[in-house]
């Protein structure tokens, strides 16, 4: 991250965060209608990620996640399928990477997407980049559902990363 900008947002990068300091989120300039994290004790600042949407300051080169909606994710397969597989590639390079999807099996067998792309296409895509990409995708279920496992993925990525140590219960967050 730029030093201004964390300067700007107030983010110690030297120290590290506890739970009672909440957890700040890297959100990509670029990013259309990005999630806010709401009642999960995730503080938003928005900078230019090198790749992915979502990302830890300090760890903008380890940790990334891409969002897709359906229809993203549809249109991907379909119209950007060359400029998604150099994304991809990118982001192969990271300890933690992966792409949710904010939707499930169940929209895309019932075909709730603007594309004319077969079921098994998208169910197929969503196959392909996990195995043979290397990078784990996630049918969420809801844009809801989606922040949440966001939030739990970035908790998860930084515990391991030791910049978050463990909750007294275990778990993180």
């Amino acid at each position: 991250m730029v030093p201004f900008l964390a300067a700007a947002s107030g983010i110690d990068l030297v120290r590290p965060l506890s739970y009672g300091d909440g957890m700040h989120v890297i959100v990509d300039t670029r990013e259309q209608t990005p999630w806010t994290f709401e009642g999960q004790g995730i503080e938003c600042v928005r900078a230019k990620l090198g790749a992915g949407d979502y990302s830890i300051p300090g760890l903008e080169h380890r940790v990334a996640i891409e969002r897709k909606s359906l229809d993203d994710w549809t249109g991907t397969i379909i119209r950007e399928r060359a400029r998604f597989y150099r994304e991809l590639e990118r982001l192969r390079a990271f300890d933690f990477r992966c792409v949710i999807i904010e939707a499930g099996v169940r929209e895309i067998m019932a075909g709730k997407y603007k594309s004319q792309t077969s079921p098994k296409a998208v169910l197929g895509f969503v196959a392909e980049v996990t195995v043979a990409q290397s990078v784990p995708v996630y049918l969420a279920g809801s844009r809801a559902e989606a922040q949440v496992l966001a939030g739990a993925f970035l908790r998860m990525a930084a515990k391991k990363i030791a910049i978050i140590p463990p909750s007294p219960e275990g778990g993180v967050g």
